[in-house]
């Protein structure tokens, strides 16, 4: 039995792609071992969506040509939204690990979505701005599916909060830096003057979020306000090595859905993926071995290979919370969406010289609650 994985192996989604990419492979091994007894094999086929909309809608024809039928992924909204008709029309199950934009938050049969959607990322930022006394924010934001849904996300709950939303600026990421600077020029301009109270938010992917945080450090006033992130780049390798010294200045904190990081699931999920893939997962990389492990159980335990029945089995099992994974139990809501609103919060910071990503803190979604972690204390300081 042939599954397939979209994802972005190139372009501005690279090294989540990867880690997805070890992460699916790491759960067809498993799978393989759990089932064997019934006689089920799986195999995976891969291809790269290069994080491009219209990419990753080739990308699933071709998979479909070869009749795969049952899809990890893709990663980014806009692969989502291109290829969500397609996959409708044929009866392909697209499961992805990361698409957020509340923009799908709509009904969607055969697409479901492993991570919630922004409006509670836009909540939790917003919390995490108040908490931390901010007063006055700017928003610069990739001018896409995603990034429209969360930049509007957090600019109407912060404003909720009393947090004064000076200007939300896009900028186009095919047109990088060019557009990036010139969005954060508008910031700057919106923002007017820096003080302890007043913080750039950035929603951003890593290649063009590299772009807006260089042309950031190199602004009179934003290079002297706080910063902060979201799931776009949460963990990302590439702008850690790349912005890191000018992300730890700005005390960066990011947020991102996570598990329970000490659920025993995801401990010994994380046990595992350090030993299969050599490195420690960041980001999505849990929920994109759910994504692949969810199907491969529908298959295994119904022994249907039918789209239209696993449809139904993964609709069941989302109401009742069957599948518990690396990521938790797992619940769908009307538009097949996870209902979870928990946010790890990264960092930023010097650690023996070098910018690292550290675990700040953590934002609980049932009570609303920020929790600095001991290791996050000086990016949660003024």
């Amino acid at each position: 039995m042939t599954i397939g994985a979209l994802l972005p192996l190139s372009g501005d989604l690279q090294s989540y792609g990867l880690g997805s990419q070890c992460a699916i492979k790491l759960a067809v091994q498993d799978a393989n071992k759990m089932f064997a007894s019934k006689g089920i094999q799986f195999q995976l086929v891969v291809e790269d969506t290069k994080t491009d909309p219209n990419t990753a809608l080739q990308m699933l024809q071709t998979l479909y040509s070869q009749g795969v039928r049952f899809v990890a992924g893709p990663m980014a909204s806009s692969e989502v939204s291109a290829t969500m008709n397609f996959a409708e029309q044929n009866h392909i199950i697209e499961i992805s690990q990361s698409s957020t934009s509340p923009a799908l938050a709509v009904p969607k049969p055969y697409i479901f979505r492993l991570v919630p959607t922004d409006f509670y990322q836009g909540n939790a930022i917003a919390t995490l701005l108040k908490y931390l006394g901010i007063k006055r924010i700017v928003i610069v934001y990739r001018s896409d599916t995603w990034g429209q849904g969360l930049s509007a996300a957090i600019a109407n709950d912060s404003a909720k909060y009393g947090i004064q939303v000076l200007g939300v600026y896009g900028y186009d990421p095919s047109a990088i830096p060019a557009s990036a600077q010139a969005a954060v020029q508008q910031a700057s301009a919106a923002l007017g003057s820096p003080s302890p109270d007043a913080a750039l938010v950035l929603v951003t992917f890593e290649s063009d979020g590299v772009a807006a945080a260089q042309a950031a450090a190199n602004d009179p006033v934003l290079s002297k306000v706080r910063w902060f992130g979201t799931d776009g780049v949460a963990g990302s390798t590439v702008l850690v090595q790349q912005a890191g010294p000018a992300l730890a200045n700005a005390k960066f904190l990011a947020t991102i859905a996570a598990p329970n990081p000490n659920d025993p699931h995801y401990v010994n999920f994380v046990q595992e993926y350090k030993q299969f893939c050599g490195q420690s997962p960041v980001a999505y990389d849990p929920y994109a071995y759910d994504a692949a492990m969810i199907i491969m159980e529908a298959i295994a335990k119904t022994g249907s290979t039918d789209p239209t029945v696993i449809n139904s089995v993964l609709e069941q099992w989302g109401k009742n919370g069957t599948y518990v994974g690396v990521t938790g139990p797992v619940y769908f809501d009307q538009y097949h969406d996870r209902i979870y609103a928990s946010y790890l919060i990264m960092g930023v910071a010097i650690v023996n010289g070098t910018p690292t990503w550290i675990n700040a803190g953590f934002y609980n979604g049932t009570t609303g609650q920020i929790t600095a972690f001991p290791q996050g204390q000086s990016l949660f300081g003024s």
